[in-house]
């Protein structure tokens, strides 16, 4: 099966354009603020790139068979995004699997395999690149608060997976708060992390730095409130951003470009760190296809009509 695995990667700023029912029947789809993938086996895939290409999308990346598969390890470890291995898009990818596992159309041979690149992905997270978390998100959020000496009356904004993180890295400080909109996940991850809830967006005025965690196709932070801003730091990690404002750097608001700026630079142990995931990623690859090969028992027609 593996030899018919194909990734087709759109572009950020490529003009959306749904698929037919169809296709999008047979494709597993994955969309971020950095690409959006469709992934499939036998003729399916060539279909959606000929609907793409008709339409004017061209200039797509495409990646077959053993490419493929080293191609969409190496996007769910975090190293074809532009901090290298950060973590957000693992768990992007493991949140679309389970929504299109509950499609009437799940292609149970397409979900073997995502759920071993999956199982392989968080294998080269834990053996090759755990070390370099510092440089995710939460870790660059966090160096920002210490370069600009904040170290009390803190505020996360959100309580989701992006929140946890950047709770665990700041939590040796004593003076740090969450809100979020759902009362129940609020009282969670305080209670996880032992510190104060604060409503939903109100007192802000009372803390020193504000990271917010929230993505969402709203802003929640606009020119009035940047306007009544006097405070230090803002973070925004959102995806997409819910932040509107002009002010940048100097004016103590970080966003996400900014942080992913801070995170360029690697020491050599950590630039061989990635160079030992690359090569696992390639060994589990070549141990997948060598494998499937010789065990899996679908041939091509079933491919073709699974």
């Amino acid at each position: 099966m593996y030899d018919t695995l194909t990734a087709i990667n759109l572009a950020p700023g490529t003009p959306c354009l749904d698929l037919p029912v169809e296709l999008r029947a047979r494709l597993f789809e994955m969309s971020t603020c950095q690409r959006r993938l469709f992934i499939g086996l036998g003729v399916w895939p060539d279909k959606a790139l000929a609907f793409l290409n008709d339409r004017g999308r061209h200039g797509l990346s495409v990646h077959f068979g053993t490419d493929a598969y080293i191609y969409l390890l190496e996007v769910i470890t975090g190293l074809k995004s532009r901090l290298l291995g950060e973590s957000e898009v693992a768990g992007q990818f493991k949140k679309a699997y389970d929504q299109y596992k509950r499609f009437s159309h799940f292609n149970s041979v397409t979900g073997q395999i995502i759920e071993k690149l999956m199982r392989d992905g968080k294998e080269i997270k834990c053996k090759y690149l755990q070390s370099i978390g510092q440089y995710s998100y939460a870790g660059l959020a966090k160096r920002v608060l210490q370069k600009n000496f904040i170290s009390d009356r803190i505020l996360i904004v959100g309580t989701g997976a992006l929140a946890r993180d950047t709770g665990t890295l700041l939590g040796k400080y004593d003076d740090l708060s969450f809100t979020g909109r759902n009362q129940e996940k609020l009282e969670e991850i305080c209670k996880k992390f032992d510190r104060s809830a604060t409503p939903w967006l109100t007192g802000l005025e009372n803390f020193s730095a504000i990271i917010n965690t929230v993505g969402a196709e709203e802003i929640l932070f606009g020119p009035t409130f940047f306007e009544q801003w006097n405070h230090k730091i803002f973070i925004d990690l959102g995806r997409p951003s819910v932040i509107q404002t002009s002010k940048g750097v100097g004016d103590g608001v970080y966003r996400l470009e900014d942080l992913v700026t801070l995170g360029q630079r690697f020491d050599e142990a950590k630039l061989l760190q990635i160079q030992k995931a690359h090569q696992a990623i390639h060994e589990l690859t070549h141990k997948r296809f060598f494998g499937a090969f010789a065990t899996f028992p679908f041939g091509w027609e079933e491919l073709n009509f699974a």
